[in-house]
């Protein structure tokens, strides 16, 4: 019973390591930058900038369901730490619009287009850091 224990511990660690989707992070830069007009830019980081939220609104939502999936995993019902998204994929895949977002601002304000914009980079939730430990 006891050699069981550990290859049990260790078959729901490797099958909970699975869980969530996998991020696809946009690019920074694309092909056909350089040739978008001021009124192009402006619908691409309005465009960028509600995706932002949807993704942080995901990353939440996925925060709570962690929250919820764990607990009960931990004290009914073990298959449901199975349904945990532990990837991370929301946070990364924002912040990846917000980098793309401050280069489309930048090609933006270079070009002297008006009216100024300014973009209100949202932070998505991230998990909890060590006390003093740099967040990304």
């Amino acid at each position: 019973m006891t050699s069981r224990l550990p290859l049990g511990l260790a078959a729901v660690l490797f099958l909970t390591a699975c869980a969530g989707r996998d991020p696809n992070p946009i690019k920074e830069i694309q092909d056909g930058d350089a040739r978008l007009g001021c009124a192009e830019l402006r619908r691409e980081i309005d465009v960028n900038s509600a995706a932002v939220r949807g993704l942080i609104d995901e990353k939440q939502s996925k925060q709570t369901q962690n929250i919820v999936a764990g607990a009960a995993g931990a004290i009914l019902f073990a298959p449901a730490l199975f349904f945990m998204d532990l990837k991370g994929a929301s946070a990364e895949e924002a912040r990846a619009y917000q980098r793309r977002n401050q280069g489309l601002l930048n090609r933006y304000n270079a070009r002297g287009c008006r009216p100024q914009i300014r973009i209100e980079n949202e932070k998505p939730p991230q998990a909890a850091t060590a006390k003093g430990a740099a967040a990304p």
